[in-house]
């Protein structure tokens, strides 16, 4: 089963806040700084590769394994952390985003009584359907760097 295929104008701008989250989220979570301006950077060159990655014929879940591998080796590149760090850090933002859409996205089809084909055929129902998750990964992210809340601090791992 490949993924619903969507407009290039509608992946760019899930894929680029998507990404922005993850890295900053995952980075946070275990105290690694990146900036603003690099995040974004990431996620733009992330946005492109999603959109190059949807139009393989993978079965399902292997496009997220292609950008988040391709995410952590920007990373590694861009911000000049340890290969194994960004992958610590970008595959916990994925998962906690990948938990968050795992939760409310059924809950939101259900509400609204569309289905996943609604999803293919009005494609904008993913940017409404993307925010819920999206604005929870922010407030997570905001509270996390408010409180200084670290899973377990890579900066003092410094290998």
């Amino acid at each position: 089963m490949s993924p619903i295929q969507l407009p290039w104008h509608i992946v760019l701008p899930i894929a680029i806040l998507q990404t922005f989250l993850i890295i900053k989220t995952g980075f946070q979570l275990f105290n690694l700084h990146v900036s603003c301006s690099k995040t974004l950077l990431l996620s733009l060159a992330a946005g492109v590769l999603a959109i190059l990655a949807r139009e393989l014929p993978l079965p399902f879940g292997v496009h997220t394994i292609i950008l988040v591998v391709s995410s952590t080796l920007l990373a590694t590149v861009v911000t000049g952390t340890n290969l194994w760090h960004c992958f610590i850090s970008i595959l916990t933002g994925s998962l906690i985003l990948g938990v968050l859409e795992g939760v409310l996205l059924p809950v939101f089809l259900k509400i609204t009584a569309n289905t996943a084909d609604s999803l293919a055929l009005e494609p904008w129902l993913n940017v409404v359907y993307f925010l819920p998750s999206g604005i929870i990964m922010a407030v997570v992210y905001l509270l996390a760097k408010k409180y200084n809340y670290v899973i377990f601090d890579l900066r003092l791992n410094k290998d």
